[in-house]
């Protein structure tokens, strides 16, 4: 297969995320669930099959290394704010949420800026975070679909609390990982420096 169009189709893919990120939020703001879950699993399976795709064929580009992660982040940060503003999910946790991807986008800022030697990866704990994030996210834009009615309302609740302070924790272990990360890797590069 041509070099290019492997290097094409990943970046259309993640194009494509990216854009449905203003209308998946347009349409929880409006309390439409049912569609913007439909936009929110269009993202999720783009994001599946671009990275797959990326790896399977080996390809890189500079597109891709900002705009996957920045379409990722703008759809999930841009749920929970949604969310929040509408009274699904307590302020809290979209604070406690937003708050950890600052301190992560400060961190790699602090890297760029003092040209640091390392790399920000996610962490296991990062990864069971998103798991736990995007789940919540479904878990709630699913309530408008016909089968909720049949779940009985206490363990429909029991289930949302479950997942908010799983959401919770994972979200505050993997925000302390990061910063004691920063700070054994690059504080002595720092004072090494002066």
């Amino acid at each position: 297969m041509h070099l290019s169009f492997k290097k094409i189709v990943p970046n259309i893919l993640t194009f494509l995320r990216l854009a449905a990120v203003p209308f998946t939020l347009y349409y929880i703001l409006g309390d439409e669930l049912t569609i913007a879950f439909g936009l929110f699993a269009f993202a999720a399976i783009t994001d599946y099959v671009d990275g797959n795709l990326a790896r399977r064929w080996q390809v890189e580009t500079k597109f891709g290394r900002i705009f996957d992660p920045l379409a990722d982040k703008a759809l999930l940060m841009g749920a929970y704010i949604a969310l929040t503003y509408t009274g699904h999910i307590p302020e809290w946790l979209m604070y406690l949420i937003v708050g950890r991807d600052i301190l992560i986008l400060l961190g790699a800022f602090l890297v760029y800026l003092f040209n640091l030697p390392v790399r920000l990866s996610p962490f296991f704990i990062s990864k069971v975070n998103t798991f736990f994030q995007l789940l919540l996210v479904t878990a709630v834009l699913v309530t408008d679909f016909s089968f909720y009615n049949v779940i009985p309302q206490e363990s429909y609740q029991q289930l949302m609390w479950t997942l908010l302070y799983l959401t919770a924790l994972t979200t505050v272990l993997s925000g302390i990982e990061y910063v004691f990360y920063f700070m054994r890797k690059n504080l002595r590069v720092l004072l090494r420096r002066g």
